[in-house]
């Protein structure tokens, strides 16, 4: 696998003479002050590649109802801040990337600015009914508000690893290079940076609590306008019909840098062949749901959990994303009787199924990467007996709620608190030992540093993006008015000082409280399988005799000793689930 990512990495570089060439012929455009030329644009794709592998539905103006004009609205078109603009030129030697990230955006529910249960399928609907299940203007901003957040965190993400590779050039950049050559014309820290090569992102709860397969659609639209410089996106991929039987309300989306798109195909699961993306391979077998695999748990009874498998690869490399969502504790009192829970046990059983759905299509040689909302909880049996003997803290549970002193919720917000908060963090080491056992398919994940990802209170408003939908409060003549050229610098300082303010927060570790309706957990989390491991780091574990989690044992030792990694979490806006992320 090793060799196989050298192949990836080499394959990815453009020769050193062609970027100068590039270069030379950006300079004699400036120089001939064509004012249309675009350094950022879409047709600067690799070279040897003429097709233009942009979806439509991202070169064409967006007809979202949110305005391009608020703070939000700048964010996903673009806008003029530097704070959020990518570039689609990658370096020769800047190294592979990939983003992993799941969210569960069940805090988005699509029926709670409306008065009825949404999409309920009734015969001869009235033109009150469907407009009762339309995507209202309020649940349309706090999706533009998600999204122009999660576009921050991207941006942050690339800025971050730009900045590092950027100092590590730095210091043989000078020595190696001429002082008149076209190279150093080229300003490594003046330059936008590039596109994560690689980003994946699991949904989960997709819509709320209810189906509501408008909302779906305009969720997926959205989605469209969150990375307009990505050289190829695969769509929200989910479920698109209202079949009560197969929604899972759980949706993953893949963005690809320009470099990428000439060695990337995505697999066609009823065809059990892959696609180039340049072929378009939405339309490749006339449906996207082609692009997946999953469906519900066979348990799942009522509730919307399931799984959604997509593979792509890369060159040679076939890389396996699955995405679920499994089953939560339904009540308090329940979770607490017995060590583990009942609903520890449903969830294995859950994540077996997948497993089992799900490696027929999946070489055990292949990069397996699980990541979603697990649900996993916290040994709640052991953690209240262990808090009351020797922390004389009493916790009351009742089927949905939680009655504890501050005492006992500051254990989960003071950092100081979290090593002993994670001996009762057993739930995922037993998940993973046994699918080993019963799969056959090891797994393991990287240390847990940052803070239970669930159930969190709300973002304050002064610290998110904020969004006016068109048509509600700024009629185009005020917009029109704000163009002049004071009031325009007014706006451009403070929406900079506002995007500041929120990519402090998004930077930091999560520090917003929690509903005191459940005990804190780390329910959303990304594991691997060693094929994995080997994908992200070079570091093989089939020659070892030990377990794949074996190499994790001692933290500080062995994770050091691997390639750079960034395994954490992050506070996006509307969401009762911190998004997790894994970046290397």
């Amino acid at each position: 696998m090793r060799s196989l990512l050298d192949g990836i990495t080499s394959a990815l570089r453009i020769p050193q003479e062609q970027l100068q060439q590039r270069r030379q012929q950006q300079q004699e455009l400036r120089r001939q002050g064509d004012a249309d030329y675009d350094r950022g644009s879409t047709s600067d794709t690799v070279t040897g590649t003429a097709m233009n592998v942009v979806p439509t539905s991202l070169q064409e103006d967006s007809h979202m109802d949110f305005s391009s004009h608020s703070l939000s609205g700048e964010l996903l078109h673009g806008g003029g801040h530097r704070y959020c603009n990518f570039s689609t030129e990658s370096l020769p030697d800047l190294p592979f990337t990939m983003l992993l990230l799941t969210q569960n955006i069940g805090g988005i529910d699509a029926c709670s600015f409306s008065t009825d249960k949404v999409n309920e399928k009734v015969s001869g609907e009235s033109e009150m009914d469907k407009e009762r299940k339309s995507v209202r203007n309020p649940v349309r901003q706090l999706v533009a508000e998600l999204l122009a957040e999660l576009r921050l965190l991207i941006y942050e993400a690339c800025r971050r690893e730009y900045a590092t590779y950027s100092r590590k050039r730095k210091t043989s950049f000078n020595d190696r290079v001429p002082p008149h050559s076209v190279e150093n014309d080229y300003t490594i820290e003046d330059s936008l940076p590039p596109l994560i090569d690689v980003i994946v992102v699991h949904f989960q709860e997709i819509g709320g609590k209810q189906m509501n397969t408008e909302f779906n659609a305009f969720f997926a639209e959205a989605l469209n306008t969150v990375l307009p410089e990505a050289a190829w996106t695969s769509g929200l991929l989910m479920e698109t019909n209202d079949d009560a039987q197969r929604f899972t309300a759980i949706g993953s989306i893949v963005f690809l840098s320009h470099r990428m798109c000439p060695i990337s195909s995505i697999l066609s699961f009823r065809h059990r062949t892959f696609v180039s993306v340049t072929d378009d391979p939405a339309t490749y077998g006339s449906s996207p749901t082609f692009l997946f695999h999953g469906n519900r748990f066979s348990g799942a009874g009522r509730s919307r959990k399931g799984y959604l498998l997509t593979s792509l690869r890369f060159g040679t490399v076939v890389v396996n994303f699955l995405n679920v969502h499994l089953y939560n504790d339904a009540k308090n009192t329940n979770a607490a009787e017995s060590s583990p829970s009942m609903y520890a046990l449903q969830r294995q059983e859950a994540l077996l199924e997948a497993m089992a759905e799900c490696m027929v299509f999946i070489s055990p040689q292949d990069p397996l990467f699980i990541f979603g909302d697990f649900n996993t909880r916290l040994d709640a049996h052991a953690l209240l007996q262990h808090l009351k003997e020797f922390r004389q803290i009493d916790v009351e549970l009742d089927v949905k709620d939680v009655r504890a002193p501050d005492s006992f919720w500051e254990l989960f917000t003071e950092s100081y608190h979290m090593e002993m908060i994670k001996k009762f963090d057993v739930e995922m080491e037993r998940l993973m030992d046994v699918v080993a056992q019963q799969s056959g398919v090891e797994l393991a994940e990287f240390a847990v540093r940052f803070p239970p990802s669930y159930s969190r209170l709300p973002i304050e408003d002064s610290s998110r993006v904020q969004c006016t939908p068109q048509g509600t409060a700024n009629s185009s003549e005020e917009e029109k008015d704000a163009i002049c050229d004071g009031e325009h610098e007014k706006k451009r300082a403070k929406s900079e000082t506002e995007i500041l303010k929120i990519l402090a927060r998004i930077a930091g570790i999560p520090s917003r409280g929690y509903l005191r309706q459940r005990i804190p957990a780390w329910c959303d989390r990304v594991v691997w399988n060693p094929a994995g491991l080997e994908l992200m780091t070079g570091v093989r574990s089939s020659s070892s005799s030990l377990p794949l989690s074996a190499l994790f044992e001692n933290n500080n030792s062995s994770e050091e000793s691997m390639g750079r990694y960034t395994y954490r979490s992050f506070a996006l806006t509307h969401t009762d689930h911190d998004a997790v992320t894994l970046f290397f």
